[in-house]
């Protein structure tokens, strides 16, 4: 199990890394007042029930995806999609590992949709989990950014941070 973790690991850190992008960074000299944060709302909690499974290398990986017209190719390119899942009490953002039941949860971002993957869980754990999203769009991450926010910082925001900045 541990030889597959390191690789996810790497993965999530060049993704991170990838994501932030000095030349992401717009300027904000332009007469044009971006668009401001307060139109960015969280998704309901969506409790997922259709989840598919694929088996490599002795792992299991289950997915799903939700649709969302509000993902669009700007979102994708160089705005910002933050998921949350809530398990009970606890709500944690995605990428992170559960210590209870060592799944590890990642999600991935196309043109319309959010795919949301577990590795190492069980179709006991995966069902009816819960999750949330944020989309913010690239005119949004600049008027944050004008405000000291860096995509880093957002990136880091727990559910309630989110919540009370992007509202």
């Amino acid at each position: 199990m541990k030889n597959v973790r390191l690789p996810l690991l790497g993965l999530a850190i060049i993704l991170l890394v990838a994501s932030c992008k000095k030349q992401d960074v717009k300027s904000t000299n332009s007469s044009n007042t971006p668009q401001s944060s307060s139109t960015t709302k969280a998704s309901q909690w969506n409790s997922l029930t259709n989840w598919s499974s694929s088996t490599a290398d002795s792992v299991t990986t289950f997915y799903t995806k939700m649709s969302d017209s509000l993902v669009t190719s700007d979102v994708v390119s160089t705005g910002l999609v933050l998921v949350y899942k809530k398990s009970g009490n606890n709500t944690e953002l995605l990428p992170f590992q559960d210590k209870n039941s060592k799944a590890y949860w990642y999600y991935q971002v196309s043109k319309g949709s959010i795919r949301i993957s577990s590795n190492n869980a069980s179709s006991q754990i995966v069902n009816g989990q819960s999750f949330s999203y944020f989309i913010i769009t690239p005119q949004q991450i600049s008027a944050l950014q004008s405000n000291g926010k860096t995509k880093l910082n957002l990136m880091q925001l727990s559910y309630d941070q989110a919540v009370a900045l992007l509202k």
